[in-house]
């Protein structure tokens, strides 16, 4: 893994809104593919193909109306090469039965900084001063399973159905709304803080988790903390199963 300071790597920003393509977080959720995961083949390839290629990509939640019923969204924005949101379209046109669109421009600044595009790499946020790669190829990103860390378990399908079932308290990697009836929905306004979240994916990452309740809740960056039974913080790239083994077996 490798490390580097905000300081050290070149954010892309801008003043206007941003061009935006919108996924439908039910809609991938049920076809069994990841927002996160899609992304990340999609800028690694594009990382490999340009090594000069730099481009910030920012996502930002809301309840929707534009696949012609109520549902929750996920934008992602992107601040650099127009080519950068081209891939992203292509790349969930490709999964079938997942409703994307390339949708409204956003501004950044209420947006959350996710992902990176810099000296052939792709970035991810493990904390407020730090960013990291693991410098993987697409080929090892293709091939790599959804398993965290040596010390996680693997989740039996019957046992993530009864997770999402049973909890409602935050998705995992996209968050998803949670489903209320249409008219439920007509209330509910654009921000976040207005929504309610099922449980916490077993396989979204703890930097997700972190950076989503900040969001909501309107926090400081880098200002929640996801802890084990030692008080101490868990790694941005450890999955919440891992955090949930630890407490469970404490």
């Amino acid at each position: 893994m490798i490390k580097k300071s905000v300081s050290e790597l070149a954010f892309v920003n801008s003043g206007s809104p941003l061009p935006t393509l919108e996924v439908d977080s039910q809609s991938i959720e049920n076809a069994g593919f990841s927002i996160y995961r899609t992304v990340m083949q999609v800028l690694t390839r594009l990382a490999e193909q340009d090594a000069s290629l730099r481009a910030t990509l920012y996502m930002y939640g809301s309840v929707s109306v534009n696949f012609h019923e109520p549902c929750w969204s996920e934008f992602l924005l992107v601040a650099g090469p127009k080519k950068v949101l081209l891939a992203l379209g292509a790349g969930f046109e490709q999964l079938s039965t997942v409703k994307s669109r390339f949708s409204d421009y956003i501004s950044s600044s209420t947006a959350l900084r996710t992902f990176h595009v810099e000296d052939g790499l792709v970035w991810e946020q493990e904390d407020a001063c730090t960013w990291y790669s693991h410098g993987q190829r697409l080929a090892d990103l293709t091939a790599e399973t959804e398993e965290s860390s040596d010390d996680a378990e693997p989740i039996e399908e019957d046992e993530e159905d009864e997770e999402d079932e049973e909890d409602e308290v935050w998705d995992g990697e996209e968050l998803d709304a949670s489903d209320e009836q249409d008219e439920d929905l007509a209330v509910v306004t654009a921000s976040r803080k207005a929504a309610r979240y099922r449980a916490a994916r077993s396989d979204a990452k703890v930097s997700s988790i972190r950076a989503a309740i900040e969001e909501v809740f309107g926090l400081p960056e880098g200002s929640v903390a996801l802890c084990g039974p030692d008080r101490r913080a868990l790694r941005g790239d450890a999955r919440i199963r891992t955090l949930r083994k630890r407490w469970e077996e404490s």
